[in-house]
C-alpha cells in the first residue's frame, strides 16, 4: 500500500513538471525590435527579443541578447478581433513622446496579452513579426 502511494505521488510530480514545461514553451514569439523601449521596470535597448509566455507564473519572459531581459506581468487577456488574422504575431508600444513602452502582446493562434496600460496622452507603434 505503502509503494502504491509512493507512486502516485512521483508520477504526480512528474506530471506536474511536465505541465510547467508545456506551459513554459508553449507560447513565444520572436520579434527584432528597432528602437529602445522600456519593459517591467527596465528600458532595453534595441535588438533582437524572444516574448515567452510563462503559464504558470502568468508573465512573459523577455530575454534578449546577453543578459538583457526583463519579466512582465500579464494584465489580462485580450480577445482578438474576429476580422483579424488568427496567424499574426505583433507587439504594441505605447508611445509617448520619444519613449517606447511595451503595451500588447499577439501570438499566433492565440488571444493578445495586455502588460501595461498607459495612462493620458499616447499613440500606438504596432510591430509586425514574421
Amino acid at each position: 500500500m505503502r509503494s502504491r502511494i509512493i507512486l502516485a505521488l512521483a508520477v504526480a510530480g512528474l506530471m506536474a513538471l511536465g505541465s510547467v514545461y508545456a506551459a513554459q514553451s508553449a507560447e513565444a514569439v520572436k520579434a527584432k525590435i528597432d528602437f529602445a523601449f522600456a519593459a517591467g521596470g527596465k528600458v532595453l535597448p534595441a535588438g533582437e527579443y524572444e516574448f515567452q509566455k510563462d503559464d504558470a507564473a502568468y508573465v512573459f519572459r523577455i530575454q534578449g541578447q546577453g543578459k538583457t531581459g526583463d519579466i512582465v506581468n500579464i494584465v489580462t487577456s485580450l480577445t482578438r478581433d474576429l476580422h483579424a488574422e488568427p496567424q499574426a504575431a505583433s507587439l504594441v508600444f505605447d508611445v509617448v513622446g520619444n519613449k517606447y513602452i511595451l503595451s500588447e502582446i499577439w501570438i499566433p493562434g492565440y488571444d493578445g496579452y495586455l502588460v501595461q496600460a498607459t495612462k493620458g496622452r499616447h499613440t500606438h507603434k504596432i510591430v509586425k513579426v514574421s
